[in-house]
């Protein structure tokens, strides 16, 4: 695929299976919902998650969206991933929004408000795809 069909693929609401290294050297797996621009992917997840205090200690990670059932259609992302938890509710919005029934996004933003979420960026430094053939 090239950049443009990799960013109209990831525009569906796939979930994003990402990876990163427990404190053993193991890899930890966790589903999320992604946002992607085309330039960076956007996740939100709780400070309170393995997958956050894993990126502490190693902030690698790589994310597979894939269309089920088959899985045979994917875009997997791998790169360096930047945690804050300042100004993030503007794209915490636009992600939920891209799962979530608009009369829903206000009342999930007003709950993860109340948590201690962190905005996870990712710029590629490589992507790995399949397309149908």
């Amino acid at each position: 695929m090239h950049q443009q069909e990799i960013t109209t693929y990831l525009a569906a609401s796939h979930i994003a299976v990402v990876a990163t290294m427990n404190r053993h050297g193991h890899p930890h797996l966790t589903p999320n919902w992604y946002r992607y621009d085309g330039k960076v992917l956007t996740l939100i997840t709780r400070k309170d998650r393995l997958k956050y205090r894993n990126l502490q200690r190693d902030n690698h990670l790589s994310v597979c969206m894939y269309d089920p059932p088959v899985a045979s259609n994917y875009v997997v992302i791998s790169g360096t991933a930047t945690c804050n938890d300042q100004d993030i509710w503007d794209e915490a919005r636009r992600i939920i929004a891209r799962y979530r029934a608009a009369d829903e996004v206000d009342a999930y933003v007003a709950r993860w408000k109340t948590e201690p979420r962190v905005l996870i960026t990712v710029t590629p430094e490589h992507i790995a795809t399949r397309a149908p053939r």
